[in-house]
């Protein structure tokens, strides 16, 4: 291979590699409105953080991955530190991916190139290997030149970190959500004739009978509690386009939908049929994520309305908690979760009448 040959060779995978960071940053940067915040709870999802410093290591992540791809295509500090870093940042994600097939198998989005190339983690591991190996080609054959300035690379970094973090400035997304139980209340009534008390934590309650003139006559019968009425993670949702809604208050179905999610229009159309279908179905209220000129076009195709409101992304993905991706439907009574259903490609309406007459 002439010298010529050589060095268009390694210029084109200098160039090739820097694309693909670059490439992989912007996945994670657009849509503006979405894209960072997949990216965040995918890094919440894999236990590396929690939602307070989430928005910020998104950032960071993405501020290096365009770093890499342009530190790459400048020769100062190339053989030193750019590539080496590349290779073991590289080599870091290998093994990551390695442990995600190992615990959960091969499934769902890697995230490396955020929505706009879904890729599994097997393929994912792949393509880095790939890319390592032409780092490997590129600094085998790559010469040093000159005396190496840290100015270049240190004047790359800190110009594309502070881009980053002004024009994509996180929102805090702290949160002090809980896993919800059902709590159960004694149940307890009066009357002028009758005291009734309750015995032990099950449903056997004794009523105390009593007249004027007899003693007292006690005898056990049962009585279904209720539930102590508690404050969910969707307590501060309370205005709906058809008005204010306790959403703690009795029972209640609470959908987080995506307005461009087909699998959240194929569920809120399920929900239509349970409506029709099932008259004791509760009121059912969406918590959504999008824009109001979404709104006509989704309930359309998912069959009709239900009351509706928008929350910011900020919130909604949080919301989303063990959920990988929308939608997520929880049947409420008083606060207390009685059916939650996430990570489903077809809503299982037994289930959801099944939690509902709990």
């Amino acid at each position: 291979m002439s010298d010529k040959m050589k060095n268009n060779t390694i210029w084109a995978l200098r160039i090739l590699v820097s694309g693909l960071f670059l490439l992989s940053a912007y996945s994670k940067l657009f849509p503006v409105n979405s894209a960072l915040f997949v990216f965040e709870k995918q890094i919440v999802d894999l236990g590396i953080t929690n939602w307070c410093f989430a928005p910020l290591l998104a950032r960071a992540i993405v501020a290096f991955e365009v770093f890499l791809g342009l530190a790459i295509l400048q020769n100062h500090l190339l053989k030193n530190i750019i590539l080496p870093a590349t290779f073991f940042l590289l080599l870091a994600f290998c093994i990551h991916l390695s442990i995600t097939i190992y615990n959960t198998g091969n499934n769902g989005s890697c995230g490396c190139f955020g929505e706009l190339i879904p890729m599994k983690p097997l393929e994912a591991i792949f393509k880095n290997i790939i890319t390592m190996g032409m780092l490997v080609f590129i600094f085998l054959k790559t010469k040093r030149k000159g005396k190496d300035r840290i100015e270049f690379p240190f004047a790359i970094f800190v110009a594309v970190y502070l881009s980053i973090f002004m024009f994509f400035q996180p929102k805090c997304c702290c949160s002090s959500q809980t896993q919800e139980q059902v709590f159960f209340t004694d149940s307890t009534t009066t009357a002028s004739d009758t005291v009734v008390a309750v015995v032990d934590d099950s449903t056997s309650v004794a009523v105390v009978e009593t007249t004027d003139n007899e003693q007292p006559n006690i005898k056990s019968v049962v009585e279904k509690p209720g539930r102590k009425k508690v404050n969910s993670v969707f307590t501060k949702y309370t205005k709906f386009n058809v008005g204010t809604v306790d959403l703690n208050a009795g029972k209640k179905i609470v959908c987080l939908f995506s307005l461009d999610c087909d699998h959240c229009e194929a569920a809120s159309k399920q929900l239509q049929f349970l409506k029709q279908s099932h008259p004791d179905l509760p009121g059912v209220y969406v918590l959504a994520f999008g824009e109001e000129d979404q709104v006509s076009g989704f309930f359309t195709a998912g069959g009709g309305r239900f009351p509706y409101q928008i929350i910011p992304p900020e919130e909604f993905f949080p919301l989303l908690d063990k959920a990988s991706y929308p939608p997520r439907i929880v049947v409420m009574d008083n606060g207390n979760f009685l059916g939650d259903f996430i990570n489903f490609e077809q809503l299982d309406t037994a289930a959801v009448m099944q939690a509902v007459r709990k």
